[in-house]
């Protein structure tokens, strides 16, 4: 299965629909009232039950109940309660994080504010809490004056302002599979960028893209398996960038085997890729060699060839790129 562009269709709110569905049911009501009354039905004392009237006859209540029957008939089948949990979470207010007001207050086109992330300067464990403040991950005691940003702290920021979700951090860094604490097995904090991409996308209509145009529900996934695609393989290139398309928020995790002294598989580095008007598939970063969060497009030659001399391989040790396709809300 091939992710496709997501059709241009209005959906209403499921709250704003049941408001209408409520009003159809009240307008009903008052057509079937007076014939009711009509046929010498009125209500019980306790006003739940119909009781019989004194003229003793059920031809008025027949063609009441009748008619109410077809009303509910019509409202059914023209508007049905679809159940909520297939519906995106509504979205919420989002703060702002300091200088970027400016360029996407009042705007909520995701070309706009995933394109006003570029040149954030790069910090150590830099990050957004959910009050709009620069902080740090590890310690949110923190609160710096001036932005900065690491790539994780890039990613959730603008999730949540695509997305329309303030997530905390505390839900953004949760160690979804108690796998990667203090003490781990594989290393403390080894399937980071995992969690961090899954969590952010909790909630959301998402798939996970697998190589020879496959999908898997991320719900059966793990930070070990699937690992995604291989940076440079050719046929990553020949597949992927035609996978990439408008509509969707593209949550990325880069994983590696042996990148750091004890440990063995590696969630080491995290970006996003948003596609544009013109179909240019920009992926979002920052590092601290960069020092500011940049972006390339990966359908382009020149893109997919600074993407892979950015990430070449480290020896025998294979490069790998998760992708998490996730549903931007209308």
């Amino acid at each position: 299965m091939v992710l496709r562009p997501v059709p241009i269709i209005h959906v209403v709110t499921d709250e704003g629909y049941m408001i209408f569905h409520q009003i159809c049911v009240l307008r009903a009501e008052r057509m079937v009232s007076p014939l009711l009354t009509a046929g010498g039905w009125g209500s019980s004392p306790d006003g739940d039950l119909p009781t019989r009237g004194k003229n003793g006859s059920g031809r008025g209540m027949r063609y009441a109940l009748s008619t109410l029957a077809a009303c509910a008939f019509i409202l059914c089948m023209c508007f049905p309660v679809y159940p909520s949990a297939a519906a995106s979470p509504v979205r919420e207010s989002v703060p702002i994080p300091r200088g970027l007001a400016s360029a996407i207050s009042g705007d909520t086109a995701p070309e706009r504010i995933a394109a006003a992330f570029l040149g954030i300067p790069y910090r150590f464990d830099g990050a957004v809490n959910e009050f709009g403040q620069y902080s740090m991950f590890a310690d949110q005691s923190r609160i710096f004056p001036t932005p900065g940003l690491n790539c994780s702290g890039l990613v959730l920021v603008a999730s949540r302002l695509l997305l329309g979700k303030n997530i905390t951090l505390s839900e953004a860094i949760r160690d979804r599979l108690g796998d990667s604490g203090p003490g781990a097995p594989d290393g403390e904090d080894w399937d980071f960028g995992w969690d961090l991409i899954m969590n952010i996308s909790e909630g959301f209509p998402r798939e996970m893209l697998l190589p020879g145009g496959k999908v898997q529900d991320p719900a059966s996934v793990t930070g070990c398996s699937p690992r995604g695609y291989d940076i440079h393989e050719p046929g990553t290139w020949e597949e992927l960038p035609d996978r990439l398309l408008p509509g969707y928020l593209f949550l990325v995790s880069l994983n590696v085997e042996g990148h750091r002294k004890g440990y063995g598989l590696q969630h080491y580095h995290v970006g996003f890729i948003h596609v544009d008007e013109s179909g240019r598939a920009w992926f979002y970063q920052t590092t601290g060699k960069g020092a500011v969060s940049n972006r390339r497009d990966l359908k382009s030659p020149q893109g997919q060839a600074s993407f892979k001399r950015a990430f070449a391989n480290s020896g025998s040790k294979r490069k790998m790129m998760l992708v998490l396709a996730v549903t931007l809300p209308r």
